[in-house]
This record gives C-alpha cells, structure tokens and sequence, in this order.
C-alpha cells in the first residue's frame, strides 16, 4: 500500500477551487467539511462518464477489545443485508443492478472499514443516496444477522485450514503479543456468534458516525454539485463523541523484549525449499512520521537486484535460493508499523535451518548489510538516491491515472495517517537523506528485538524439528496461532 501515495511533485500546481471547497495540491481535488464533521473529497476527471462513491470509516480491528474481536468485520458483512429504504439483500442488489454498478465491495481492514462502487455519472446523486441509507440506517434484522453469524464463522474456520492466515496470525501474535487482537481482522467465533442487535447498534453510534468518516466521490462530477448532493444526503446525520479522542495505548515498543522464534510446517511450500523472516516493530505513522519517509526510500534502495544489500546477505548465507526472493521492506500503519526481511532457501540436512535463520541471515542482515547502511556514507550513491526518488515519483503518477486508484489511495491515508501525510508526501520523501535512513535504521533496526520464522514443508520440519527445537523455536499449529485460542 505504501506505493500508493502522492501525485509527482511536478504535478502539485495551484488551481481554482469552488467557493466552499478547502483548496488541495492536486489538481483537480477539491475537499469539503460538512458542519456534521463529515469529509468530502470530490476528483473530478472527465474521460469517462462514470463515477467512483467510496464511504470509509476509521475503525475495523485497532478499534477492537477481546470481547468485540470480529464484531466490525460481521458489521461490514451485515450493511449489505438491508437498510430503512431496501429492506432486504435482494432489495439491496436489485438498487444496485438499477443504479447500474459496474464495480462494488466492501472492506475491513485493520485499521479502517470501506464501502464503495463505481455508477455511470448520471446517476451520482443516486449513489450517494444509496450509501447514505446504508450507513445511517441499517435494519439489523435479527434473522439475517444469525445468517451472517454462520457465514463470518465459517470464514474465521476456514482461516484455521489457511497457511498464510496461521502464520500471520502466529506473526502477530508474537509481535504484537499485548494487544493481538487488535491485529486480528476475522477474530473469535465465540465473539462473533455472541453478537446481537444491540452489540452492532453500540458500534454503529461509536464508530459509524459522520465526524469519524470520509466520502469520496470521483469521476465525471462537478465538485460544487457533489458538495450539495452530499449536504442533502448526509447534512443530518448527526455527530457523535469523537471515538480517537482516548485512543487505547499504542502497541509497545519494541514488541518483545527478547528475540522469538517461531518454525510452521506449512504443506503450502515445496519440499526442498524453506521461507526465513526477520520482523521488527516498527515506526507508526502518527506519532513518528518522519522515520517513515526514511523507511519508504530505503525499503526502495535495498530493492537493487545487484545491489550490496541482495549481494552481501546472499554472498553470506549458504544455499539461498535466489536474489530475487531476498529482500525487505516497511509496512505503514497508524498503530502496528512493521520492518521485515525475507528470504528463501533450500534445505540442507547438513545445513540446519535453525543456524541460518538464527544466526546466518540475521548476523548478514543487522550486523552485516544494516550496520554499513547505518554508518558508511558510500553504501548507497547519490545516483542510487536519484534513481529512487525518481522511481517513486514516477509510479505515483501511474498508481494515481484513474479516479478509482486515486481514491483507493486517498481513502487508505486518510484512514491510516492523514490527508495532509498523503498531500505532503512526495516533497517529504525528496528531502530523506542517508542520515536519516540511518536514524530510522538505528532505532527500528539496529536496537530493535526481532521475531524470527521458519515457514517449511513437514516433511522437511520432521527432518529438522531437533535443531529447531534445540535453537528455542517454537512450533506453530492452527492450534496456538490465534491469540484466541489460548484460552479454550
């Protein structure tokens, strides 16, 4: 996601915004608040008569307690089951077909929740219409609601066969071990199937309400008509408490306090051939923006196919598999920012996995190709600097063509940091210098406590469980990923 962010700097010129829109840097966005606490931010782009209508609330699972986990994910499910004007789900999808949808979903994500569909522009207030009755006035049939109940536990069943969900549940949970649930967008179906009418009403006054929420409407429109369609639809929707005025702690820092290790037969990977993770807690992006400019610039520099940091570490580790599959990078959150690094390799009785992992790739890694970042001014050139600051403007530029990618884009920072990360981004990424990757590499890095995995196929776990278990890893199961689970 991180990839997705700002229009190239060449773009940012000023241009004439209606009367009582807030002026943007890009052209053609204009952003309106309405007295209700809502934001509008209307594109407008003319190529094709169409329309994108997003509505996107910051809540999903940062915004859940052990006893809510799971409860905003059936929420999302349950909006699509009928509102005061269509009552049903076929009412719902027959307003669709009329409307003439052409693409439509919604989303829970970890640290916001997002509903949106693309309508010929003709029918834009009509859209907005639709979205409004479905956020502001969901039925909650109890009958559905045990239908969605069945469907939501299914999926979070499913997760438990699923070997990326197991292990990114296992990642999580040993991460971010104070609060897991907070990561856990499917969550408990103890919880899920609890949930009554009641339960989805209290989350939709804390979290559904206007000043927590931004619409999004791009395409063939004109702003200063978009503006009041949405004071018509939207301007009674009455404010509520703020839900960030408290916000629950941060995850802590570092996210443990000793290094973990973790190894999961996982019959999704080949035999012969092993995946190997290193993931540090990282910088989030509210409260500590600047070392996330650095960590973008840099997660692009060490990208190099023959580049020193792919050369170094695999010059280093015996029986890696490819320069291609090794790498790192930075993931963007609001509460749970992450550095990771990668690899595969093959397996090689003679060549535990343990020791690699351990000790091989993250002795190349920290002390190795880290350490140099940090301290040696001639690591990376000015060109490479160049070239990668170029690169990240030009893929902006694509990312950001079409009115659906901008507001898939817009509407991700909004929820995550802020529109004015999202607006600053490219001039704040221009000034990143090598003492600046090397202040966020000294922190988040360099005296940071990792977790380190070992995902391999069971029979080569069978192979190597001795080794494994000798080094203090610990095995993973379906069993004991899930920081829900502990208890049952």
């Amino acid at each position: 996601m991180k990839r997705l962010v700002a229009v190239a700097a060449a773009l940012l010129i000023a241009i004439a915004v209606p009367a009582f829109s807030e002026g943007t840097p890009i052209p053609g966005l204009h952003r309106y608040r309405l007295d209700n606490g809502l934001e509008l931010f209307v594109l407008e782009n003319h190529a094709v008569p169409l329309t994108r209508v997003q509505i996107t609330f910051r809540c999903g699972s940062i915004t859940q307690a052990p006893e809510t986990a799971g409860l905003f994910h059936l929420y999302e499910h349950m909006l699509f089951k009928g509102n005061s004007k269509y009552r049903t789900e076929t009412e719902f999808s027959a307003a669709m077909t009329d409307l003439g949808v052409a693409e439509w979903n919604g989303g829970t994500s970890t640290e916001y929740v997002t509903y949106y569909f693309t309508v010929p522009s003709d029918k834009t207030e009509a859209g907005l219409e639709f979205w409004s009755y479905a956020m502001r006035e969901p039925l909650f049939d109890p009958a559905e609601l045990s239908v969605e109940q069945d469907v939501v536990s299914n999926e979070i069943n499913g997760f438990l066969g699923d070997p990326d969900r197991v292990y990114s549940a296992a990642m999580d949970k040993a991460l971010f071990g104070a609060y897991p649930w907070r990561r856990d967008i499917g969550g408990n179906e103890a919880i899920v199937r609890s949930a009554t009418v009641d339960t989805l009403r209290g989350i939709q006054s804390a979290y559904y309400v206007p000043n927590n929420a931004a619409l999004f409407v791009g395409g063939d429109v004109d702003p200063e008509q978009v503006y009041a369609m949405a004071k018509a639809w939207y301007g009674s929707w009455e404010r509520a408490a703020d839900p960030w005025k408290d916000p629950a702690p941060a995850h802590p820092m570092p996210g443990v306090t000793e290094p973990a290790y973790l190894a999961y037969p996982d019959e999704s990977l080949p035999a012969g051939i092993a995946y190997v993770e290193m993931r540090f807690r990282g910088p989030d992006v509210l409260t500590e923006p600047k070392p996330t400019f650095a960590a973008d610039v840099w997660g692009y520099l060490i990208q190099a196919p023959e580049g020193r940091f792919k050369t170094g570490v695999f010059d280093s580790v015996p029986a890696l598999y490819n320069k291609d599959y090794l790498g790192g990078y930075y993931y963007t959150q609001r509460d749970g920012g992450q550095v990771s690094f990668y690899t595969y390799c093959f397996t090689d009785p003679s060549l535990p996995i343990a020791d690699r992992a351990k000790t091989l790739f993250r002795d190349a890694v920290v002390d190795g190709q880290i350490k140099a970042m940090a301290s040696d001014p001639s690591y990376f050139s000015d060109a490479d600097f160049t070239i990668v600051k170029q690169k990240m403007e030009d893929e902006q530029i694509i990312d950001l063509e079409t009115p659906e990618h901008f507001i898939e884009t817009l509407s991700f920072w909004w929820s995550v940091a802020s529109t004015e990360y999202f607006f600053d981004y490219v001039p704040s990424m221009k000034k990143v210098q090598r003492a600046d990757i090397g202040a966020f590499l000294g922190k988040f890095v360099l005296s940071n406590v990792p977790v380190i995995a070992v995902r391999l196929n069971p029979s080569d776990y069978d192979a190597e469980a001795g080794s494994l278990k000798a080094a203090g890893f610990k095995t993973v199961s379906a069993d004991n990923a899930f920081w829900w689970k502990d208890g049952e």
